[in-house]
């Protein structure tokens, strides 16, 4: 049997992916769900790393040991790949934000804020905002779905957050609406974004990223007139 390529990892995530192509059988439905996640990450990998248009399905399918049939089995076109990609990116977090609590909303809010400026730093993400950029005027679909998997959840999200934090009294009133939420989610991620289309990788370090949420946190607590009191003690 040949043995995996410690150099590329992700290329063995699939029991039937053993460094060549051979036929396996039906997989059960935890080895097909494994085999779509292999598949999305070593996408994911390549438009990253070639970009959109340097990217096609053969190089992927060569990449993760598979057919061209069992990705076209799984997404009809290179489009409707990069749009699971782009779903698989953000899936882990949206979910974290939309199973948070209602408890504490401004402390909670901090939490899920905190996830996102991690989540918008990664490599992975920095390049797929890239590609949306270049390519997204040709791909209008893409940019269509990137806004309502990954724009309008996290503003939802977010939204539903402020609004618990105002009836709590935890803000002063007047502040729970999109445009907040907007003006929140530009103050954390705009600056960030902006250096990466320089190619640049910003707050790579945790400090770094630690004390630039925390500036820009304080400016949006006292923005929305917040009682830091209790809430905001650790």
């Amino acid at each position: 049997m040949t043995k995996p390529d410690a150099a590329n990892p992700m290329d063995m995530a699939h029991p039937c992916l053993l460094g060549k192509k051979r036929r396996c059988g039906r997989p059960t439905p935890s080895g097909a769900e494994q085999l779509d996640q292999h598949l999305l990450e070593v996408a994911a990998s390549l438009f990253v790393e070639h970009g959109y248009a340097g990217t096609s399905i053969d190089q992927i399918a060569r990449k993760a040991s598979a057919s061209k049939q069992t990705l076209y089995r799984r997404y009809p076109s290179k489009e409707a790949l990069f749009a699971a990609v782009i779903t698989n990116l953000s899936a882990s977090l949206l979910r974290t934000m939309a199973e948070t609590p209602l408890k504490d909303p401004l402390k909670e809010m901090e939490h899920v804020s905190r996830l996102m400026l991690d989540f918008i730093v990664r490599p992975d993400a920095l390049g797929t905002y890239r590609i949306l950029i270049a390519d997204g005027y040709r791909y209008p679909g893409l940019m269509t779905h990137a806004i309502e998997n990954i724009n309008t959840p996290f503003h939802a999200n977010f939204l539903r957050l402020l609004e618990a934090a105002e009836k709590a009294g935890q803000i002063e009133p007047g502040h729970a609406n999109p445009t907040t939420v907007c003006l929140w989610t530009g103050l954390l991620t705009g600056w960030p974004m902006k250096q990466s289309l320089f190619g640049l990788t910003p707050l790579k370090d945790k400090t770094e990223r630690e004390a630039f949420f925390e500036r820009a946190w304080t400016l949006f607590l006292r923005g929305v007139g917040a009682d830091t009191g209790a809430s905001q003690k650790r």
